[in-house]
């Protein structure tokens, strides 16, 4: 435990040292594993009487939780993902040809809300799906402070969890976790790298956890009509079939390089269509 006081001094007074953090992330990984003890039966009880509940003891049943809760998300999103899309209203012609379409009409034109739409949608679903957990959720929270006008690394989604006391009833916390959430859009230029250089080479240790989740909201591009955007040309280069093949390759790599544990995802986001219109 002492060492652990003494990465944690170091990292406060050298905080651009990512090297000191990751230790530190690494060391107060392994004190949690020597001190492991078996769940207590009083919090098994508590789960089989409320489905919702979770035991959270450790970073990694926080990464368990909130992927599944996101996972959640991603499978309802059909029901209502024209929500995260901005529709440019068409125009409709009164006049009718003999097959009753119209003519002259032009249609509704779709593209992407920005990344920060999804990012906010994702923090408001995790914030009612995990009320009463001891957890808080966090947008754009700045996690490394480069000037005093308040640039720096930021991320797109931070969870805060206690833990629950080994011995003490639910009103009794434990210690802090940490759970970060990078947010792409599938048009983004960095979609391949950022979970290496930014997720792992600096938001982990600068937010001084070992456990993150990099989701990708992809928007198919068949549906996406709006012309001059140019996020769509960037979004064609990408294949949906082989993106999370692809990432969680990425993950296993730089989990067996760097001690850390992360989730890749990729969520769809459709919108209400018609076959014809594609």
């Amino acid at each position: 435990m002492e060492a652990i006081h003494q990465l944690r001094f170091l990292t406060d007074r050298y905080p651009d040292r990512l090297s000191i953090a990751a230790a530190l992330v690494a060391a107060t990984k392994q004190h949690a594993a020597a001190s492991w003890s078996q769940v207590r039966l009083e919090d098994v009880v508590r789960v089989l009487r409320d489905p919702a509940r979770r035991v959270i003891r450790s970073s990694t049943d926080l990464l368990d939780v909130v992927h599944e809760i996101l996972e959640q998300v991603g499978c309802e999103l059909p029901s209502h993902g024209e929500l995260m899309w901005d529709r440019t209203p068409g125009s409709r012609s009164r006049r009718k040809s003999a097959s009753t379409a119209d003519t002259g009409a032009v249609p509704d034109t779709w593209r992407p809300k920005p990344e920060a739409a999804l990012c906010a949608y994702l923090a408001h679903e995790l914030t009612l799906r995990m009320a009463g957990h001891r957890v808080g959720v966090n947008r754009e929270v700045l996690i490394h402070p480069t000037d005093a006008y308040g640039a720096g690394d930021r991320t797109d989604i931070l969870i805060d969890a206690q833990t629950s006391s080994r011995d003490d009833s639910d009103s009794a916390p434990g210690g802090p976790l940490k759970l970060v959430i990078e947010v792409k859009g599938s048009w983004n230029p960095g979609l391949t790298t950022a979970q290496e250089e930014q997720l792992v080479g600096r938001y982990l240790p600068e937010a001084q956890t070992d456990v993150g989740i990099y989701l990708v909201g992809w928007y198919p591009v068949e549906l996406w009509d709006a012309k001059g955007d140019s996020r769509r040309t960037q979004a064609k280069k990408q294949e949906h079939a082989t993106l999370l093949a692809d990432l969680q390759d990425q993950a296993d790599h730089l989990a067996q390089a760097g001690s850390v544990h992360l989730r890749p995802m990729v969520i769809t986001i459709p919108r209400p269509h018609r076959q014809a219109d594609l």
